[in-house]
């Protein structure tokens, strides 16, 4: 049986000088890094281990300070959809949101959304990251969209346990089959999964009438999936259709900002799918915006620009200009995120 797919990607073997530049364009894949001022480039390591498991990419790095961010051009021109799980295993992250500062120590699980912007920065670090696309996951989450930037400390339970598994299937890849990588996926994926649908400390736990709320949760959420075309598509014939009164349906998506919000967010990213995907690039704007459900370019237009920093026009720019400036990589981990993309 054919053994799992890896990929290395090791400074060491690069002259001095070019080390950093030769790790920023492999990782530009993913984040624009860079040294800060105290740093020495000729000094500068950089390892990459990295392996397909079905359709997860886990890569264990290890390398010296550096910033890294995902600025919304970089988010519009890669279409990378995917969380990426980090489990901390040496050095620390510091973490801008907002006007705070979070922390990530050793032993601590980050979670970042390729989706939203980010600007960070690790200290002589090795994290191991399961990269996974966001499909994988999201329905079976509470709130999808709601994990960017977050730590879970390592004293949770489940906590250590998921930095275990994850520690266990890097150390262990190299002796793995290609069935052996797809069968790893599925405990993987419940155990994050259940950590972040965990409450917060001091929260109620979860009971049966949660959990069933949750089950009513995800058939709406099908329903909305399945009818963002239908411009008739509302709070109120969701209710009547679902069954239930307006207030329930609002109380089921209040951790959403709204059932409305919900709507509209998914309607703009099936957009963006659109405007990103190569094979839609004779496709009018207008088109775009009647086939998820806008009532008029304008509308859709105004949203977007709300939603993504850009008009929809200069976000299809954007990936258009990425794909005729992007090379051959050199390096399997690089065509496995790239083809995670829209």
């Amino acid at each position: 049986m054919s053994l799992l797919a890896t990929s290395t990607f090791d400074t060491r073997g690069i002259a001095l000088p070019e080390r950093f530049s030769a790790w920023r364009d492999s990782i530009d894949v993913i984040f624009d890094t860079k040294l800060d001022e105290h740093s020495d480039p000729l000094a500068f390591n950089a390892r990459m281990d990295a392996s397909m498991f079905g359709d997860v990419v886990i890569g264990r790095l290890a390398s010296d300070t550096q910033a890294f961010a995902r600025p919304q051009t970089k988010i519009l021109a890669d279409g990378l959809d995917a969380y990426l799980v980090q489990v901390f295993t040496r050095g620390t992250c510091s973490v801008q949101d907002g006007r705070h500062t979070r922390i990530v120590r050793p032993g601590d699980i980050y979670i970042i959304d390729a989706s939203a912007p980010l600007d960070a920065v690790d200290y002589g670090f090795e994290h191991i990251t399961a990269m996974i696309p966001r499909d994988m996951i999201s329905r079976n989450l509470a709130r999808p969209d709601g994990h960017h930037r977050r730590v879970i400390p390592a004293e949770m339970p489940l906590a250590k346990l998921l930095y275990a598994y994850v520690c266990t299937l890097s150390a262990n890849r190299t002796q793995m089959t290609a069935s052996d990588g797809v069968a790893a996926i599925a405990p993987l994926l419940s155990l994050i999964e259940s950590i972040l649908n965990a409450p917060v400390p001091g929260a109620v736990g979860q009971h049966d009438g949660q959990a069933v709320e949750f089950a009513v949760l995800n058939t709406i959420k099908d329903h909305i999936e399945t009818n963002l075309s239908n411009r008739d598509m509302t709070p109120d014939t969701l209710a009547t259709i679902m069954g239930m009164s307006r207030s329930r349906l609002y109380r089921l998506f209040e951790q959403m900002g709204g059932v409305s919000k919900y709507i509209r967010q998914r309607r703009l990213r099936r957009s963006l799918q659109d405007l990103l995907d190569q094979s839609h690039r004779t496709m009018r704007i207008g088109e775009i915006a009647w086939r998820w459900g806008f009532g008029s370019e304008s509308d859709f237009s105004r949203a977007f620009k709300q939603r993504y920093g850009v008009n929809p026009s200069e976000a299809r720019d954007a990936r258009s200009r990425r794909g005729t400036t992007t090379q051959t990589s050199n390096s399997d981990y690089e065509r496995w995120v790239s083809e995670m993309g829209t």
